[in-house]
């Protein structure tokens, strides 16, 4: 991803997203269902060391899992 519009730039932009995909194949990959969980951005690309960021939001993900959490439905 290139933020500032200049193919020079030193500028490194890497966005994680969620995909719900117990949803039909049609749904799954619109927009309204995608989720930004986090975006890395740096002066350089993380390479092998995006484990580092991925690490606290597998954790988030396995504690969700695990354990029963309350959510809303706002349908």
């Amino acid at each position: 991803m290139n933020p500032y519009g200049n193919l020079s730039s030193k500028h490194s932009s890497w966005p994680i997203l969620l995909i719900i995909y117990n949803l039909p194949y049609w749904l799954c990959m619109k927009r309204k269902y995608l989720m930004l969980s986090m975006m890395i951005s740096g002066p350089r690309q993380s390479g092998n060391d995006i484990d580092v960021y991925l690490n606290p939001l597998i954790e988030d993900l396995r504690l969700l899992w695990d354990e029963d959490v309350e959510v809303f439905y706002a349908y």
